[in-house]
Formats: structure tokens, C-alpha cells, sequence
């Protein structure tokens, strides 16, 4: 049972016409401020409790969201169940991957609360049926927080902000008792649950990282390429000059 909760390639200078040098210098640097804007992924909210209202309750019927490709964000708060003196335990959300992307990354980037801990976890499909208590239930799950631990019967407390907790979640060591899975995850729907037992307000952020299936790294193939050839460029210059100095 589960507990409650650019590439560079710098050129040798000797011999190099200065004449060409600053041409190739700048269109160098172009082409790596081009790379790293490529490989920094776009970024989107896609929902906020302080704007959009609480997450369902529900996990019958999850707060249903599409992610983009790059990074989506996630924010809101738990607050523990009522039995304990909370009033609302449980995010349940449901993402969808689309055709010919997957879900590379489920960060805890942000954790605000006075209990050390609160926990997550995921199944296949668009709502969650069994019992979220028990560990079959989920593909896989992990305790997440500044002081979390995991496997509950092997404890270790650690942070996890900051954290990809999606190779963790598969780790059937880290996550006992889970029908598994194998990241990254493919296209579909994944129904999420983010929850706090305790009667504390805890707030979070998760970012979902989302790429092609094709593209290791959205945009970054241009980038790379034009770097390729202004650093040809550069060289059939360099060579141009010595050519022309040797005859």
C-alpha cells in the first residue's frame, strides 16, 4: 500500500588573412547564439489554479490537457484530505501527447510547503480507476518534495525539485508494485494524479518536456547545419588566401 501522500570548431589563426577574420568571427557567433535559441525549448503555462481555478477533484473525470511541443507547465496546489482537517487532497489531470511526439521529461521544478513530501503518479488512459492507494494501480509513481523519500520502505529522504522523476517513476526498485512503463512516453493519454495528505497548502510545478519523435532537439538540425556551413565557409576562405598566396 502506498504512504499517504555547437559544436564549435575553432580555426588555428596563423595565416588566416585578418582581412576575412571578423567576417567569419561574426557569422560563427550567429550561428551558435542560433543553436543555443534552438535548443532552449518553448515555453507555455498551460494551466495555473490562480488563473484557471482548481484541478478536479475527480479522477473519473481529470482536468483534460494537450501539451505543446517544449516545455508545458503545470501549477497549483494540494492541501491535504479532510479526515486529517485538509480540504482539497488531490490534482487529477490527464495529458495528452500528440501523434508523433512523446513526453521526455515530467520535472518537479517548484515545491512550497511545510510538509516535507507529497506525492505523484500516473496511469494509461484519459481517467484512473482502481484504487489510488495501492500500487498496482499506477504505471508508475514517486513521493516528490524537498525532503521526499523513496521507496517508502527503503528510506531515504531526499529533494526532488529540480528532478526528471520520470526514469524514477519506471524504476520498479524506486517504485514497487507498479504495472510499469518504459520512458519516454509515447504518444496518448496519461491520467496524473498530484496530491498532499496532510493539512498543509503545498504548492508545486511540473514541466512536461515535449519533442518529436524525428527530432532529438526541436530546431537545433537548422542551426546545426548553417553552422556546418559557415564554418566550411570559413575554411574555404582561409584556404582561398593561402591558395592565392602560394601561387
Amino acid at each position: 500500500m502506498l504512504a499517504r501522500d555547437c559544436w564549435l570548431q575553432f580555426f588555428n589563426r596563423k595565416g588566416i588573412n585578418m582581412r576575412y577574420t571578423p567576417v567569419t568571427k561574426k557569422s560563427l557567433f550567429s550561428a551558435a547564439v542560433c543553436a543555443l535559441l534552438a535548443a532552449a525549448p518553448a515555453k507555455a503555462t498551460i494551466y495555473d489554479e490562480a488563473v484557471s481555478g482548481d484541478l478536479s477533484n475527480d479522477p473519473a473525470a481529470p482536468t483534460a490537457l494537450t501539451l505543446t511541443p517544449g516545455l508545458n507547465s503545470v501549477i497549483g496546489t494540494v492541501a491535504g484530505f479532510p479526515q486529517f482537517g485538509g480540504t482539497d487532497p488531490q490534482d487529477w489531470v490527464s495529458f495528452t501527447i500528440p501523434t508523433g511526439f512523446v513526453m521526455v521529461s515530467y520535472v518537479n521544478a517548484r515545491y512550497n510547503s511545510a510538509d516535507d513530501q507529497g506525492f505523484t503518479g500516473f496511469q494509461f488512459g484519459s481517467s484512473f480507476s482502481g484504487d489510488p492507494f495501492m500500487a498496482i494501480s499506477y504505471a508508475g509513481y514517486a513521493h516528490f518534495g524537498f525532503a521526499a523519500t523513496n521507496p517508502d520502505k527503503n528510506p531515504v529522504a531526499a529533494s526532488t525539485v529540480g528532478l526528471n522523476l520520470l526514469p524514477l517513476m519506471a524504476d520498479p526498485s524506486f517504485a514497487p508494485g507498479t504495472t510499469g512503463f518504459t520512458p519516454p512516453l509515447a504518444a496518448g493519454t496519461y491520467t496524473f494524479l498530484i496530491q498532499q495528505g496532510d493539512p498543509v497548502t503545498t504548492g508545486y510545478q511540473f514541466n512536461m518536456t515535449v519533442r518529436s519523435v524525428s527530432v532529438p532537439e526541436p530546431g537545433s538540425s537548422l542551426c546545426l547545419l548553417g553552422m556546418g556551413g559557415l564554418a566550411i565557409l570559413a575554411l574555404r576562405r582561409r584556404l582561398g588566401y593561402l591558395d592565392r598566396r602560394i601561387r
